[in-house]
């Protein structure tokens, strides 16, 4: 696996000991377009050395990118970290990634596992509509335990084996995990981690949830997550055939959450509320359940997400 990161570090640094390989000291803040990889640099340790890509600017016209960026950081705005690895449980893509750490905080933190919903990517999270980067940070800033948060580019996957040989939920377990804990430039550690996602992310955050189950995962919290109770009518975005939807399907699965602290949010006119009621009908316990109304947007979305960092960050002080 090769990986490639930036770190923000403070404009104009020029006093800093040289980066390790791969690593590339810059402001990385997410203003304008997320400021996503204008580096636009191939990083090379040696000949023998396999390259490592940088992230790339959002383009124009990509449906991930937001209508409107991020308004430019402040002073004490949350570290960002990009960068990017080939990944084999995507078929040798090159796969992106992003890291938010509250400012100044030292040491390794725990961190939240950020999925990304449909047609979206690892950017999402932390511009548009949403922006958890500043939640996490005022958290930390009122005196709470800090924790980072962190975000992969799944595609359009769903977060499990699909026909095309892909595996979104693998990669994130199996290859995004093991980078977060190995790259010391980030200081986090995974032994006790959250989960997080929207849609398709919110499926993908139980699934993967349940998946590693307690006591590593300290909690899930998720928005309108995209479950389907009749296997007649899922769409083929979701799940290949029949057999994939049997065999990755959560219905049936409740007994894997019974130790997993468990929020689920979704609003009162989303096209999931019924069979996110449906599923959590089976949960025992059941779980924290908040809905108002709102349908599947990102108004409704960043309206619940400061309830869903408390109780994260609770559960991983925890």
């Amino acid at each position: 696996m090769s990986t490639s990161g930036s770190r923000a570090r403070g404009l104009g640094s020029s006093g800093e000991s040289p980066t390790p390989c791969g690593v590339i000291g810059r402001r990385a803040v997410l203003g304008a377009g997320l400021g996503l990889g204008a580096l636009g640099v191939l990083a090379a340790c040696g000949k023998d050395e396999p390259e490592r890509v940088a992230p790339q600017p959002a383009r124009a016209n990509d449906p991930s990118t937001p209508t409107a960026p991020a308004a430019p950081a402040a002073a004490g705005a949350a570290e960002m970290f990009t960068g990017s690895f080939v990944s084999a449980r995507m078929l040798g893509r090159q796969t992106n990634w992003t890291v938010a750490r509250p400012a100044g905080v030292t040491g390794d933190l725990p961190v939240v596992v950020v999925l990304h919903a449909l047609n979206t990517d690892q950017r999402a999270a932390f511009q548009g509509g949403l922006e958890m980067q500043n939640l996490m940070q005022q958290w930390a800033t009122e005196g709470n335990a800090p924790f980072a948060l962190a975000s992969v580019d799944a595609a359009r996957s769903y977060y499990h084996p699909r026909t095309d040989g892909t595996d979104g939920g693998a990669m994130v377990l199996e290859e995004f995990l093991p980078l977060l804990e190995g790259t010391p430039e980030l200081g986090l550690r995974t032994d006790r981690v959250g989960f997080f996602g929207w849609s398709m992310g919110g499926y993908g955050a139980l699934r993967l949830g349940a998946m590693l189950g307690a006591p590593r995962v300290a909690a899930i919290a998720v928005s309108s997550p995209a479950l389907w109770a009749d296997p007649a009518t899922f769409p083929a975005r979701a799940f290949d055939n029949a057999a994939d939807y049997q065999a990755n399907s959560l219905f049936g699965q409740q007994d894997s959450f019974s130790k997993i602290p468990l929020l689920i949010e979704c609003g009162s006119s989303d096209q999931f509320f019924t069979y996110t009621r449906q599923w959590m009908a089976g949960l025992r316990p059941p779980p924290a359940f908040g809905t108002s109304p709102g349908g599947h947007t990102n108004r409704y979305w960043r309206g619940v997400l400061p309830g869903q960092i408390t109780f994260l960050g609770r559960n991983l002080a925890g």
